[in-house]
């Protein structure tokens, strides 16, 4: 089974050392997707007014395969 690796970037960098093993691409895609709803659910606060956050998910031989990038910006009309 392929070992797929999750970095995640938000006000600090955390560099997946151990991976995970999925059946296939479909797979490893769906995970990075639950990945950035669990960043964003575990540090709402956090999110907005800060730089963009990415979920990067690289391969075993460190070749990036896919980056999910979120970025919250307020209109001028959003209440402080």
């Amino acid at each position: 089974m392929p070992r797929y690796f999750f970095h995640t970037q938000t006000d600090t960098r955390t560099t997946d050392e151990h991976g995970t093993e999925f059946d296939g691409p479909v797979q490893a895609r769906r995970e990075a997707i639950r990945t950035c709803g669990e960043m964003m659910r575990e540090a709402p606060e956090g999110f907005w007014g800060s730089r963009p956050w990415t979920v990067t998910v690289s391969d075993a031989v460190g070749l990036v395969l896919w980056e999910i990038f979120m970025d919250g910006t307020s209109s001028p009309a959003a209440p402080a």
